[in-house]
């Protein structure tokens, strides 16, 4: 039969352990609110810069259908941080036309910028950019503008990004969906009906959301 001593100590013990595990618990609760609050990506400028170097398409046929057209951009995409690591994944972007209509869209693979560093990036959109073969559908109104501002020797375009991005700093991270924009591109055509390239300065920074 146990001593009441025994069971005396047994009961202190444990809850000696149950007052160490709260303890331990507020603790790392504690240092988790405090990383969060020093280091979250949502107190300071954003991390990741996106710049487009230059932005092209050939075999534009608008009298026809645009599915075949070739778009080409070269984007930067940059850490400016110093402890942050950043991966970018699941990233769609599409080609607009007057900040509304998608003409084209591709898939770009995952990335990961350490600190300080940065990635050029070159997006292809052509008629299996999306997978599958799948390309936006363009309304017939939104063709007869195209050409008519195509005949005029300039398209007004921009560039949508959607990706899921991630913030580390050792064993922490923040995750985030963001839509990055590169507005107010101009397309020249000259020689060849077809094909064109953006005019005006290069590179243009493209707008990252704040996070919120």
């Amino acid at each position: 039969m146990p001593s009441l001593k025994s069971t005396d100590c047994g009961s202190v013990c444990q809850l000696a352990l149950f007052l160490l595990a709260v303890v331990a618990g507020i603790s790392i609760i504690t240092v988790g609110l405090m990383m969060n609050s020093k280091y979250s990506p949502r107190t300071q400028q954003q991390p990741l810069v996106i710049r487009l170097n230059s932005f092209s398409v050939s075999d534009l046929n608008v009298s026809n259908s645009i599915s075949g057209a070739n778009w080409d951009a070269m984007l930067l995409f940059g850490n400016r941080h110093s402890y942050f690591e950043i991966s970018i994944e699941s990233l769609e972007s599409f080609v607009y036309y007057n900040h509304q209509d998608a003409l084209s869209c591709a898939l770009v693979e995952s990335m990961h910028l350490g600190p300080k560093k940065q990635k050029l990036v070159q997006i292809k959109f052509n008629a299996s950019g999306c997978g599958g073969g799948e390309q936006p559908f363009v309304e017939e109104r939104v063709l007869k503008e195209i050409k008519r501002d195509g005949d005029g020797g300039t398209l007004h375009l921009g560039l949508m990004l959607n990706f899921q991005v991630s913030y580390r700093k050792g064993p922490w991270s923040w995750v985030y969906w963001l839509k990055a924009k590169c507005t107010d591109l101009d397309v020249l055509f000259e020689s060849d009906p077809g094909a064109g390239m953006m005019i005006g300065d290069e590179p243009r920074a493209c707008s990252v959301p704040l996070l919120k």
